[in-house]
């Protein structure tokens, strides 16, 4: 990742002002990241439950799972928003072609002569592509954006100069906060600095307190890989007089625990600018949705 600063400045100044409006999203770009706002909560869910599922998921990474399948597991129940890298959708449509297309010589021509179809069986036409019968509206959606932006080719692959690698998303109405958080999960993902900060900060708090946020985050559902990366999305936000969130993030752990995150909060957000400079090669301003876009975006969606 150490690398990527010069390419991600010059993907800013190519797609800083690239937006668009899909039926089920509206979408801009900020240099190396693609914001999409939805409507409603099961808008952005049907879109994005079973590529987010497929990339974090303690029980399903990497693994592909049919509508049927995503249903019963309730992937990503009460999600307000997500953020994953755009290479995922590439990977979970690899895993898809994988297990619909299994060929002849693997399945037997006796199991494939004899496998019935049911009702509830996609039904593949060949003049789409393979992904095209076992999608979402909203997944056909998301990956005809990402074709048209150039991050995924036409076979459903990651292309070798993808101008955004990372997706956040959030509804409209809950856009302010839930992106301030879903950008510093991105930011984990670009910056070795901002990483390197957050493993410091977590290796310096007192026992006693660094168990009471574990246990915190183990009973949101959150897997140990990505407590870091959730330390610093809830602590290292940057909150308004509109946010819906507490007034206070260091508060999030808990009251016990409110001292020890105010310390930590300071240095993220004296440190956290810095990182977005030296690893992104933009300023945090630089990757926020401004008031313009969020009316551009409502527009959209009154005009849709």
């Amino acid at each position: 990742m150490d690398g990527l600063r010069g390419s991600l400045h010059t993907a800013h100044h190519l797609f800083h002002d690239s937006c668009a409006m899909a039926t089920s999203f509206w979408a801009q770009a900020h240099g190396p990241i693609l914001t999409l706002l939805f409507r409603v909560t099961r808008t952005q869910h049907a879109c994005l439950a079973r590529v987010e599922s497929h990339y974090e998921s303690e029980k399903h990474a990497g693994k592909y799972l049919t509508w049927d399948e995503a249903h019963r597991e309730r992937l990503c129940k009460g999600y307000e928003a997500f953020n994953l890298p755009l290479s995922t959708v590439a990977e979970w449509l690899a895993s898809m072609r994988a297990q619909v297309e299994k060929p002849k010589e693997v399945l037997g021509k006796e199991a494939a002569s004899t496998k019935q179809k049911t009702s509830s069986d996609p039904i593949h036409d060949p003049d789409e592509p393979f992904w095209h019968a076992h999608c979402s509206a909203q997944e056909r959606e998301l990956i005809a954006e990402l074709t048209r932006r150039g991050i995924l080719d036409g076979c459903g692959t990651l292309a070798s100069s993808a101008p955004c690698m990372y997706l956040i998303s959030a509804t409209l109405t809950q856009a302010d906060a839930a992106l301030a958080h879903e950008r510093l999960h991105a930011l984990y993902y670009f910056s070795p600095k901002y990483r390197d900060l957050l493993a410091i900060q977590w290796n310096s708090l007192p026992r006693a307190i660094a168990s009471a946020i574990e246990l915190d985050l183990k009973m949101r559902g959150y897997k140990p890989s990505v407590w870091l990366s959730e330390l610093g999305a809830y602590l290292g936000i940057r909150v308004n007089g509109t946010s819906s969130r507490r007034s206070d993030p260091s508060s999030e752990f808990g009251n016990k625990s409110a001292a020890t995150c105010a310390e930590i909060r300071q240095v993220l957000l004296q440190q956290i600018p810095q990182c977005w400079k030296q690893d992104v090669g933009m300023d945090e301003a630089g990757v926020t949705l401004t008031r313009q876009d969020l009316e551009c975006a409502k527009h959209a969606f009154s005009n849709a």
